[in-house]
């Protein structure tokens, strides 16, 4: 508690008491004599006291600083109860800003402006941010920032408003002190829209300058986020991204159309490369595209030059961490989910495959701890419905690191078995009785007719030996 708190918590406590007293003084010498008792007439010892109290007050305040300054521990319950250590990080959410314009085509760069603010946050090690699925989560919510704020266990959080005229943009922003209730910073801009970035890096930098002081923030170095001047390639990459978001076959074709937009109007700017590589990806793992050969061209065409022309992109840098892992090449892997992490260490598609390079590069532990600090930052992740892509992955992890009742653990903790963790269950539990168990029997009759040449190849084992195991064994079921 700082000092103006406690002496402000102490004064009126003070006063209280002594309006108390004072009521309970005029109480008493009603019924009995004053002038026997203490030689003085009621209404001198009344006058006494009433200037007694405030004189007192001062006096009172000074031993209460002393004696709190002296006895720190007994103020410690009335600290928050904020694990608040020394390796402590603040944690910050920028809820959605209000659309001013109020009309579709503003929310699109209202939008896509806050989701760059979270983006700038979690490139930032020093603190931890809401995610981006947690914050959108607010909009059209009926749940209070109150309660958002008490359920995401933060320090602080961000608003504001944004207005478009024409080639301008007005800004308000705030940055509000959970704990205290009050407002510790705001402004308003008023600006050209190609100023954007200038105005993110300010906003930004003013936030962390008052949540935590002046620290030097080389992740937000032009050189680590190369974009563009050209408002147009800008607005239509927001609506690209944002389209990606809605995890949908139609959304994601009009995702990829908006993004070849921004390239047409700036084919120097990398996001809306980076952005179309992530969307045809998202089309492969999902089913709305075929990888057909001009497919496969085009996507491997656009990542390659989203890394081209800027080799320190975490969006890129994550998809070929995650190409070089389908394909075996583990050193590869490694090289580009470090960059990814190092440029967005709060995303937890990043520590995804950051993890994934740390655990087939033999550097299990590691990896256990990221995928430990992914499920801490979002529970349920991307467009899932549970924690079970993490269990999943822990459970995995463990299981290569030998450890098979953790193992065991976490693939306990799913709401439901894939083929391949029900594999590796059912393996590490070969020589318990467990083919009776309703687990063993349900994901028998599910994946009796599963490949399992190709699932155990999708396990991307970094040894060979480990891999046969696995096949030879799901063979023999």
């Amino acid at each position: 508690m700082n000092i103006f708190n406690m002496l402000w918590k102490s004064a009126t406590a003070y006063i209280i008491a002594g309006v108390a007293l004072i009521q309970l003084a005029s109480v008493v010498t009603d019924n009995i004599s004053t002038i026997d008792t203490l030689g003085i007439t009621k209404e001198t010892f009344m006058q006494i006291l009433f200037v007694s109290i405030p004189v007192f007050l001062p006096i009172f305040l000074l031993i209460t600083y002393f004696i709190k300054k002296n006895n720190p521990d007994e103020t410690l319950s009335e600290l928050p109860k904020k694990n608040i250590s020394s390796d402590y990080k603040k944690k910050i959410a920028v809820i959605p800003f209000e659309n001013l314009n109020n009309d579709d085509e503003g929310d699109f760069l209202v939008d896509g402006i806050v989701e760059d603010l979270i983006t700038e946050f979690s490139m930032i090690k020093e603190i931890r941010i809401a995610t981006r699925k947690s914050c959108f989560s607010l909009k059209n919510s009926d749940v209070s920032v109150e309660n958002f704020c008490e359920s995401q266990e933060l320090d602080y959080f961000v608003s504001g408003s944004i207005r478009s005229i024409n080639d301008r943009l007005r800004i308000s922003v705030e940055l509000c002190d959970v704990e205290e209730g009050s407002i510790i910073w705001s402004s308003k801009y008023d600006r050209l829209k190609k100023d954007i970035f200038d105005i993110q890096d300010e906003i930004v930098t003013k936030i962390i300058n008052s949540m935590i002081g002046e620290i030097e923030l080389s992740s937000l170095k032009r050189a680590h986020r190369k974009s563009t001047n050209n408002m147009t390639s800008y607005e239509y990459t927001l609506k690209g991204r944002a389209l990606n978001q809605q995890y949908n076959k139609e959304s994601n074709a009009e995702s990829i159309k908006m993004l070849n937009a921004a390239i047409e109007a700036d084919n120097t700017n990398p996001l809306p490369y980076s952005w179309k590589a992530c969307t045809m990806g998202q089309a492969m793992g999902l089913g709305f595209a075929e990888q057909t050969e001009d497919f496969m061209n085009e996507f491997f065409q656009t990542l390659t030059k989203a890394n081209e022309l800027n080799d320190s992109d975490w969006n890129a840098n994550r998809i070929l961490g995650e190409v070089h892992l389908s394909m075996h090449e583990f050193d590869k892997t490694r090289i580009h989910a470090t960059k990814a992490y190092n440029a967005n260490p709060n995303n937890t598609a990043v520590m995804s495959i950051y993890a994934d390079a740390l655990i087939r590069t033999n550097d299990i532990d590691k990896g256990i701890e990221i995928l430990n600090k992914a499920y801490e930052t979002e529970p349920v992740p991307f467009v899932d419905n549970n924690s079970d892509r993490w269990f999943k992955a822990l459970g995995f992890a463990y299981f290569l690191n030998n450890d098979t009742d953790k193992a065991s653990e976490y693939f306990n903790r799913m709401e439901e078995l894939d083929e391949r963790s029900w594999l590796i269950n059912s393996y590490i539990n070969k020589n318990i009785d467990h083919k009776n168990d309703n687990w063993f029997i349900n994901g028998k009759n599910r994946f009796d007719n599963t490949d399992w040449q190709v699932a155990v190849d999708r396990f991307h084992l970094p040894s060979e030996d480990t891999r046969l195991d696995l096949q030879n064994y799901a063979m023999s079921l």
